[in-house]
């Protein structure tokens, strides 16, 4: 089968699990620049349509038509990047079968940093009130730590390739 928006290669679908402030959207960007992929983040989309960013309903809905513009894009033969929302097991198990229900490789970008140094970061953001982030309190960040399912090796094993920051 060939693939033609992919210069006839297997697409890719490119999956980023890490808490705010864990350096997702930076290294998104630079994948995004080294590989062509689509890259599709919620909170950039919030942003630039003026919604705010907790309306939840609006957010799940956004989400849902993202992936499945991404779904599309995958089918086309575009690869693409999901920077947003794999922070449980089941999500990244559902998004690994489908994509390679469409013949795509699937790789994982895990960002491991510890709750100090998220923090700390997301203090620095927080300070500069960029328009397309999230403000991200204290309180917030713990209850995200807590919701987070880190992938283990044996996981991170079943994606096509996988990189691991800490």
């Amino acid at each position: 089968m060939g693939f033609p928006n992919n210069n006839n290669q297997r697409p890719r679908l490119i999956t980023f699990c890490g808490l705010p402030g864990s350096g997702k959207t930076t290294i998104a960007k630079e994948v995004e620049k080294k590989t062509g992929a689509v890259r599709l983040n919620i909170d950039e989309w919030v942003a630039a349509l003026g919604v705010g960013f907790w309306n939840d309903a609006f957010r799940d809905k956004l989400q849902v038509r993202l992936y499945e513009h991404g779904i599309t894009l995958l089918k086309l033969g575009q690869s693409i990047i999901l920077e947003d929302l794999l922070w449980r097991r089941d999500e990244r198990d559902r998004h690994r079968a489908v994509a390679h229900e469409l013949g795509a490789a699937i790789e994982i970008h895990y960002f491991d940093v510890p709750f100090d140094e998220l923090w700390r970061r997301l203090e620095t953001r927080n300070a500069t009130g960029a328009c397309d982030t999230v403000p991200i309190t204290k309180e917030l960040l713990k209850a995200c730590w807590l919701k987070f399912q880190r992938p283990d090796e044996a996981e991170l094993a079943l994606f096509d390739s996988h990189v691991v920051y800490r």
